[in-house]
């Protein structure tokens, strides 16, 4: 004990210097188009163009599909579920086990959310529950604070979301996710574990809708498919368990729950709407459906008695009615020209209704006239207060009698109002790490520069290179994939967006710029890119054929640069194009129909490789990796449903063999070799990422650390000895190559409900002599706080939340607040080499009088401190 009570001394004396003021945030860069204007790339999901929509969307879906190819018979989904089961229970055995130093640092994004699905209060209204997509379930206070991620292990996200209270005082909520395509499971411990429920059939293939009593029953509602029969079920226990209590047949209805605390029941069915007053025990006919459809979706207002709205879907655009006497009869009000399903009414003022596609509208007379809550393009000038493109969902709950708030899901986080959509405040700017990255690029020159392109978020840029998350910069609107550089600086990256490459110069004052010059033939929606080595002004794109651009005065030309027909059948193009390292004349290529070919000539010939076979013919090629080591090896990746996903040469590409065990059947999505020369290989796919060392098999490295998610890049850093995996739903993670202690602060105790709403974040690393700095977020706004730290850890019961260290023997630092609702805590390491080794654990807390015990917590932090 004697070095613990040394660093608790010294710590203690450390922390009760003065602190420094906390220094501002710093300006967006220079290259940041601030004002909407016709030149922003439009949403890639928009439908406000109708040619675009038919050519991008699409292609994007079609695009997706190909990557995933498989024989007949083979149902990728379903082995994806498959894969999910096992990755599933593997981590429900395990997340009770206390955790080791970890491999795994999460880098963020803290301020660029991707797409959210549904916003649900807590049962006692402090707290949000998010479903997102791909990214599970988060927690967070509903000012948009303290967010936590409670369900990493959930493959797909949750587009819907049903919490109701623990089976006793004080136990965490029960909380239920669900997927459009049928994937539901339940967690009554806070997301340590997810469990699928019983009573739902395992063909379960589609959720239209999770809603849940507000009565006191608490009963659940789910509306589900299986194959193409539309069935309502019924929990009573918070979604342990269903019972079918409807069939709708083939139509695809929908269920409105009230919001109020009423007990009436609407649901659409073929034959019209029905009603239930025993909580769907049994049903009565209101009246008939005002037109014939195959799908509707039915929201009321309470204030109506209730009013119901009805958008129904048939031949051309959808079209929306109205009831003002419970669906008796209906009145026409107007097709749904930008409608993508999500449509909620005030409970509060029968007047109010609002719709999402591209864009949110909304009507407050009753669907006499619409107008936008904002166009797509002003959310660039003003994120924090205007709607990101994109409303997958829109939700309405009561805050307190009287008193409504209505949540809006985009493809750019979650937003908040509490005056029927006259404004809006954006959820997401600090800790709702769900981007959904394609790419990624960190500059050798400067590790602190890193470039992100995203789904719909755009191409983005941090300036960060701290032990925490980042903060990322959205440079331009869009989709951007494959960034790449010659040399791997950022005085020249290229990246693609659907239709145009996009050209950053410039390491520190960068500035972007696009080329259209796409070649007319077939290619990716995305199509890959290659950097030319030696040459930074110039670079390759990959579509049926190879072409090269290069920069001639302020324009790019564009030049067929293979000679080589690549494309053996219509529709094939080219998947990936990788140089060696060690001569760069050795050149190597996939084709989407997994043709394999090498070239001696820096990509101008090429020659088949042998060795696909029978094995080989549903192989999409996705990914290829040269080596540093041997010129005459390289790896390549893709679709493995029907044969292996990842095959190696090692002459040169004349002949390829099966290097996949230990993989499952899976889509390998990136390839990237360590760069510290040990030959080892990483790879990314649908639900994980793993390691293959010299002489073994590939084997998992996510752990219970890392998301089960889509590991859509990787890319090495030599500077730290990395692995860089962009994730498409939870952001950027660093993988250390070297093995042992991790010189950074990990997460634990996040699975706390109670007062630990608050964030809190490392700004610096743990080691012996540095300054430790910790920001805290959630206080409203902060007057006092602290961060206290021990040298043990706890889970004591105390303010209304879980003290996470050991109350008997700590130091803390006091909370500088920065005037809003966030706080920096400083204190030193002492400079002793025999500290070293020792495990610290952090917690913030802060005065809350609003709080019921006057304190909210936050979740800890916990280290082995490093030389």
């Amino acid at each position: 004990m004697r070095f613990s009570r040394l660093l608790a001394g010294l710590l203690l004396a450390s922390a009760c210097s003065t602190p420094a003021r906390v220094a501002p945030a710093p300006a967006p860069p220079s290259e940041v188009s601030t004002a909407p204007h016709p030149g922003l790339p439009l949403p890639t999901e928009h439908v406000l163009d109708h040619s675009a929509e038919m050519d991008n969307k699409a292609d994007r879906k079609a695009w997706f599909r190909e990557r995933h190819w498989a024989a007949d018979g083979d149902d990728w989904k379903a082995i994806e579920r498959a894969n999910f089961n096992a990755a599933r229970a593997e981590r429900n055995a395990t997340a009770l086990k206390a955790s080791a130093a970890t491999n795994w640092v999460e880098r963020g994004s803290r301020n660029q959310a991707g797409r959210v699905h549904v916003a649900v209060h807590s049962p006692d209204g402090q707290n949000l529950y998010v479903g997102s997509s791909k990214a599970g379930i988060w927690r967070g206070s509903v000012n948009g604070t303290g967010w936590a991620p409670l369900a990493d292990d959930l493959y797909g996200g949750a587009h819907w979301v049903a919490a109701t209270p623990g089976d006793t005082a004080g136990a965490p909520d029960i909380l239920l996710g669900a997927t459009d395509n049928g994937l539901v499971h339940y967690s009554d411990n806070n997301g340590l574990t997810w469990n699928p429920p019983a009573g739902l059939p395992g063909n379960l293939n589609g959720v239209r809708r999770v809603a849940q009593m507000t009565d006191g029953s608490e009963y659940v509602f789910l509306l589900g498919r299986v194959s193409s029969t539309n069935v309502l079920y019924r929990s009573g226990d918070g979604g342990r368990s269903f019972a079918n209590v409807l069939g709708l047949g083939s139509f695809q209805g929908d269920l409105f729950v009230p919001r109020d605390g009423g007990s009436e029941l609407f649901i659409a069915t073929m034959s019209g709407v029905r009603r239930s007053s025993d909580d769907g025990t049994t049903w009565q006919t209101v009246g008939p459906l005002p037109t014939s459809g195959s799908r509707a979706e039915l929201v009321a207002s309470e204030a109506g008695a209730p009013r119901l709205w009805l958008a129904m879907h048939g031949s051309g655009s959808p079209k929306l009615y109205r009831s003002d006497d419970a669906g008796a009869t209906w009145l026409f009000r107007e097709d749904l020209d930008d409608y993508w399903g999500s449509l909620s009414a005030s409970i509060l003022d029968v007047g109010l209704l609002a719709y999402g596609g591209v864009e949110c509208w909304r009507t407050t007379n009753g669907g006499g006239s619409f107008n936008r809550v904002n166009s797509w393009g002003s959310y660039y000038s003003d994120p924090a207060n205007k709607l990101h493109a994109d409303i997958p969902g829109i939700d309405v709950a009561l805050t307190s009698p009287g008193i409504e708030a209505w949540y809006v899901s985009t493809d750019g986080g979650l937003y908040r109002s509490t005056n029927g959509l006259s404004s809006v405040q954006n959820l997401s700017l600090d800790g709702l790490r769900i981007s959904q990255y394609y790419t990624t690029h960190t500059s050798r020159t400067n590790p602190s520069n890193v470039i992100a392109g995203a789904q719909d978020q755009g191409y983005q840029r941090s300036t960060e290179n701290g032990p925490g998350t980042f903060n990322f910069t959205q440079v331009i609107s869009g989709d951007y994939a494959h960034a790449v550089s010659s040399d791997g600086s950022h005085d020249y990256v290229y990246s693609v967006y659907p239709g145009f490459v996009l050209i950053q110069t410039g390491e520190n004052s960068p500035s972007v710029s696009t080329s259209t010059q796409f070649p007319a033939e077939d290619h990716a929606w995305l199509p890959p890119l290659a950097p030319d080595a030696g040459f930074k002004e110039s670079f390759f794109l990959c579509a049926e054929n190879i072409h090269r651009y290069t920069k001639s005065g302020n324009s790019w030309i564009r030049s067929q640069w293979s000679t080589t027909n690549l494309a053996n059948q219509s529709g094939e193009y080219l998947g990936g194009l990788a140089f060696s390292p060690l001569d760069s004349d050795r050149a190597y290529t996939v084709t989407s129909r997994g043709d394999l070919y090498f070239s001696n000539d820096h990509g101008v010939t090429w020659s088949f490789g042998s060795s696909q076979g029978p094995d080989g013919q549903y192989f999409h090629g996705t990914a290829i990796e040269a080596s540093s080591l041997d010129v005459d090896t390289a790896w390549v990746g893709g679709s493995g449903y029907s044969n292996p996903p990842v095959r190696r040469t090692t002459d040169g590409g004349a002949t390829w063999q099966d290097w996949s065990q230990g993989l499952p059947a899976t889509l390998v999505y990136c390839l990237v070799e360590a760069p510290d020369g040990s030959g080892t290989v990483f790879c990314g796919t649908e639900q994980g990422a793993y390691r293959r060392d010299p002489g073994g098999l590939w084997t998992s490295i996510i752990g219970a650390e890392a998301p089960v998610n889509t590991y859509w890049s990787a890319e090495a850093i030599p500077s730290t000895n990395t692995i860089r995996f962009g994730t498409y739903g939870r952001g950027i993670w660093d993988y250390q190559i070297t093995p042992g202690v991790v010189c950074a602060w990990t997460p634990y105790g996040e699975s706390h409900g109670g007062q630990n709403v608050l964030g809190i974040e490392p700004l610096s690393s743990p080691s012996v002599g540095n300054e430790q700095q910790f920001r805290v977020s959630g206080g409203s706004p902060l007057k006092f706080g602290l961060v206290a730290y021990a040298t043990q850890s706890a889970s004591l019961p105390l303010f209304g939340g879980t003290v996470l260290i050991n109350v008997n023997n700590f130091g803390y630092a006091k909370l500088v607040t920065d005037g809003t609702g966030s706080g920096i805590a400083k204190f030193t390491i002492p400079k002793e080499p025999a500290i070293a080794g020792i495990d610290l654990f952090v917690q913030g807390a802060i005065i809350e009088p609003s709080a019921p015990e006057g304190w909210r917590l936050s979740s800890g932090l916990e280290t082995v401190i490093c030389n």
